[in-house]
């Protein structure tokens, strides 16, 4: 979709202001729910238009609901003509129509679900030739992305349930991102880092009882190589953790019992 908008002298919408939720059926992601848009702070003129966009890297969808005094339902929120509907984020755009000058705007938002729905990870399935799978830097910011070989017959299944996969494949993606993370892209903040997936990371490694140390910025005189290493052998070996069972099945397996 082409737009060609105005974006001076916009108002920002805070974050707090907007509530968007993802609607599933049978375990996909199929529409989406604006649950609250509260802009009646920032005196709009009545007439402006308000639009919701859903989007992911090169896919656009835009929803029109209505105007500032006339807000209106879209006939349809559905987004399963989207290839990628779970790893969508959305934006608010309030325009003029008269010079389809952007008057007010939020970007960057993530429905809101469950923490432990949402994925730090989102996954593609593409032709990758002879490999199996790639971590790109393509998302938001820069964040990873894991793709896998759609050429792997019933490949989907297989990176959710196959023993191998889990404790070969994950541990070693996850190492590749938190190196890419610190050695790459500059972890600036272990408490607030200003890239958000970066701290979605950190979030994780807590989560799996291994805090980082108090530097990872790799610029910083502080900055401590082994220690950093240390921790992403850490935060891998607490992820193995997770599929310890998965673990065991493959052992199992290796001894030829059922």
């Amino acid at each position: 979709m082409k737009r060609k908008l105005n974006y001076t002298g916009r108002e920002r919408i805070k974050r707090e202001k907007v509530s968007i939720n993802l609607v599933e059926r049978d375990g996909s992601v199929v529409s989406f729910d604006l649950s609250r848009l509260d802009i009646d702070d920032l005196n709009l003129p009545d007439e402006a238009k308000i639009y919701v966009e859903a989007y992911y890297r090169t896919e656009l969808k835009r929803f029109d609901f209505g105007t500032v005094t006339n807000r209106a339902h879209p006939p349809s929120l559905s987004l399963t003509d989207l290839a990628y509907p779970e790893n969508l984020k959305f934006r608010i755009l309030v325009v003029n129509p008269s010079d389809s000058k952007v008057l007010a705007h939020a970007v960057g938002i993530t429905p809101q679900e469950p923490a432990e729905k949402r994925s730090i990870l989102p996954v593609e399935f593409r032709d990758l030739g002879s490999v199996i799978y790639r971590v790109e830097y393509e998302g938001d910011g820069g964040s990873p992305i894991l793709c896998m070989n759609i050429r792997i017959p019933n490949i989907e299944n297989i990176a959710r349930q196959d023993p191998q996969f889990l404790i070969y494949v994950y541990p070693a993606v996850v190492r590749e991102i938190l190196t890419h993370m610190i050695f790459v892209d500059i972890v600036d903040s272990v408490n607030d880092p200003t890239v958000e997936w970066h701290n979605d990371w950190l979030k994780f490694s807590v989560n799996l009882g291994s805090p980082p140390p108090e530097t990872l910025n790799n610029t910083d005189e502080n900055f401590d190589k082994d220690k950093a290493l240390e921790w992403i052998d850490s935060v891998v070996t607490a992820f193995y953790n997770i599929y310890g069972d998965k673990f065991q099945e493959y052992v199992r397996r290796l001894g030829g019992n059922p």
